[in-house]
């Protein structure tokens, strides 16, 4: 049996995937046992000619069971 847990995160990049890759390479970089994200919302900030996108994921992991002693 194993136990999840969910996070919200937000990452942001010139396109929708570049700023979903950030929040799960980020997410990657501290979490063990990542199973699966959903993407809650999309938004844009234009910057001059510039597009820039953030996205708001939400990641679940699974929760270690650690033994203590």
């Amino acid at each position: 049996m194993s136990v999840q847990k969910a996070i919200d995160l937000s990452g942001s990049g010139e396109t929708i995937q570049d700023a979903v890759s950030e929040a799960l390479d980020r997410a990657r970089e501290t979490l063990e046992g990542i199973t699966r994200f959903e993407v809650k919302d999309i938004s844009g900030v234009l910057e001059g000619p510039r597009t820039m996108y953030q996205v708001e994921i939400r990641v679940w992991f699974t929760v270690l069971e650690r033994m203590h002693g």
